[in-house]
């Protein structure tokens, strides 16, 4: 027994000195109170600390770390940017996506698809354009800070998908998966070199750390209108347009696809497998 919790209190401390020590005195939890021990239940977070932790070695050199930053829009609405470098190389603005499956998808398409396992057949799941989404981001971005300063715009998908087929025309944004961002970035400054100097770092970060800060009720307010947009009630049954049978909703129960939802025609000798038609379960 002695033996047990006296492992058992190895493996704690550990856990402690090796992951939750660095996350707790990170910019990532300074700035967001993201308890360490639920960071995994929240893709979406987890996604954003993962992307802090490649680039986190820049701040020996100055820079400093915005996370989900909400920047107002026009008619009091908000855009969230997911996370914001700011270095003496310009603001890097970063889309995270950790997303798992195989990504479909083109810089001029508004939707993208993501395909995921499911037995023999796979489910498709759409999104909003990142690329879309992150210029969307970088225009408001550009009304807060002064026009010489370099905006570097960054898709970051998650080392489980496989980029399949993404097409990128323009050369002012990158898509890459994370296990890239840190050879990326280093590529970036190498190219662009120092373009601002520590005080004005420090007045960018100044300006915009407020916008990370809002009240619950602006963050739910953004949350309901994108919801309002992409999201309606979806039925739980509709006719089979191959048989004509019963499309009914199920969930995928195991594999990395757990958790996603998906139509399927009830009748046996029918193999219909339709995506919902706003799934944003990602």
């Amino acid at each position: 027994m002695f033996l047990l919790i006296f492992t058992a209190v190895v493996l704690w401390s550990i856990i402690l000195i090796v992951f939750a020590v660095p996350y707790w005195t990170g910019s990532y939890y300074k700035d967001t109170k993201k308890p360490f021990f639920t960071l995994n239940k929240d893709p979406g977070a987890f996604g954003e600390f993962l992307c802090y932790k490649a680039l986190r070695h820049y701040e020996k050199e100055g820079a400093r770390f915005l996370f989900n930053c909400y920047l107002p829009k026009e008619n009091e609405d908000t855009t969230e940017i997911d996370v914001m470098m700011i270095s003496k190389f310009g603001i890097f603005v970063l889309e995270s996506k950790n997303y798992s499956g195989w990504i479909f998808g083109s810089e001029n398409k508004k939707n993208w698809t993501q395909s995921l396992p499911n037995g023999r057949r796979s489910i498709k799941n759409h999104f909003y354009n990142p690329i879309m989404q992150n210029r969307v981001h970088i225009k408001w971005l550009e009304k807060q800070v002064d026009v010489t300063v370099p905006l570097h715009c960054l898709i970051v998908f998650s080392e489980r998908c496989e980029l399949k087929d993404i097409t990128v025309n323009s050369g002012d944004v990158t898509v890459i998966k994370r296990d890239r961002l840190a050879s990326m970035v280093r590529e970036i400054t190498e190219r662009v070199g120092p373009r601002l100097d520590e005080q004005q770092i420090d007045d960018i970060y100044n300006k915009l750390y407020p916008y990370t800060q809002v009240a619950q009720e602006v963050k739910e307010q953004h949350v309901a209108r994108i919801k309002g947009v992409d999201t309606k009630a979806v039925p739980e049954s509709k006719p089979c347009p191959e048989c004509g049978g019963t499309m009914v909703v199920r969930t995928v129960t195991e594999g990395a696809s757990a958790g996603h939802q998906y139509y399927r025609c009830n009748n046996p000798q029918c193999s219909c497998v339709m995506a919902l038609p706003s799934n944003n379960q990602l």
